[in-house]
């Protein structure tokens, strides 16, 4: 992701954050701290791709086929009860509150929020988030690279405990299928 970045610059920042708004502007930060491109470039580049992310998924929630969805249905009273209590801070509070983001700009779209009202409230939390995640990444850039390799070794270390364990579990399962076979009478 970080050799992306650097190698397209603010367009990467753009795309990249339109599909995760939250490690991006930290790369993108330390990216720029590196010279790569400019500081108010970036945080623009990663907040404007946050919000065509969320607009995406906004208007997606306008179809009739997601709203009759069962899995809309099935979110969709919860969501009410929450919409009810905290209004449209639903949205800058799902910036914050992982796996709550796309389906909450779904939500938002399916019950009928004007766009207009979803950028602007979706637009100052995608500025307000983007520019402290970039900020981050910006003033801790040194650490922020020796955390990301870091990172790096632990999801690949993951990544083999998850395979190891799927190789035992099949293996363990055929292993107990031919343990217990039923014995059949010719």
């Amino acid at each position: 992701m970080e050799l992306w970045l650097i190698k397209y610059g603010l367009l990467a920042v753009f795309l990249a954050s339109m599909v995760e708004a939250d490690a991006v502007p930290v790369l993108a930060g330390v990216a720029a701290h590196r010279g790569y491109f400019e500081l108010v470039l970036g945080i623009i580049a990663a907040s404007a791709g946050a919000l065509a992310g969320d607009s995406l998924w906004f208007f997606l929630g306008r179809y009739a086929a997601i709203q009759r969805s069962k899995l809309f249905l099935g979110i969709k009273p919860k969501a009410e009860i929450l919409f009810r209590r905290v209004g449209s801070w639903q949205i800058p509070a799902s910036h914050v509150v992982y796996g709550t983001r796309v389906a909450t700009m779904i939500f938002m779209g399916g019950r009928g929020l004007s766009f207009a009202s979803f950028v602007l409230i979706d637009g100052l939390s995608c500025l307000i988030l983007t520019t402290t995640l970039f900020s981050l990444g910006f003033g801790l850039s040194a650490s922020a690279s020796v955390i990301l390799i870091n990172v790096r070794r632990i999801e690949i270390a993951l990544l083999a405990t998850v395979i190891l364990c799927g190789v035992l579990f099949v293996l363990l399962k055929r292993i107990r299928s031919r343990m217990f076979r039923p014995v059949t009478q010719d």
